[in-house]
């Protein structure tokens, strides 16, 4: 089973960055243009970029490549929150896979993925990754499939 959201991802953080670029133009434009005289414009299209940004990070989108075709699941990501940078990748051979999770936090917005590995000191808990991105028919497969592979 293989999932790429790179056409999603894109799209994403493509919207991101325009939104940021015509919000800054429109706030530019009102002060050298003198279009609000109290600043209202300034302070409303400010309010509306703040909320926005406030709801990427609360869902805290990442660029998923899960693949369990092989000896081992892989699982790469990249946030995709401005400032952030990374490639990650969690690799675990099938016959150490425990278990699979998914936890879902700020009221039912977030959705993490976390793995259970067996370690010679026992089992292990990798650190939580975002699945927001991925739609809640991608979320079944990937749980399904993982329950499958469970040891």
């Amino acid at each position: 089973m293989v999932i790429n959201t790179k056409e999603v991802s894109t799209r994403l953080k493509l919207g991101i960055m325009l939104i940021s670029v015509l919000l800054l133009a429109v706030v530019a434009m009102s002060l050298i243009f003198g279009w609000s005289e109290k600043h209202i414009l300034e302070y409303v299209i400010g309010g509306i970029y703040l909320l926005f940004m406030v709801f990427v990070f609360i869902k805290d989108y990442c660029y998923i490549y899960f693949i369990t075709d092989g000896p081992k699941i892989i699982l790469r990501y990249i946030p995709l929150k401005p400032l952030s940078a990374g490639n990650y990748s969690i690799e675990v051979p099938r016959r150490d896979f425990v278990k699979a999770e998914v936890v879902k936090s700020f009221f039912g917005l977030s959705k993490k993925l976390v793995f259970y590995v067996r370690s010679q000191q026992g089992v292990a808990k990798f650190k939580p990754v975002s699945i927001s991105i991925l739609s809640k028919q991608q979320v079944e497969e990937v749980v399904n499939e993982l329950g499958s592979i469970k040891n």
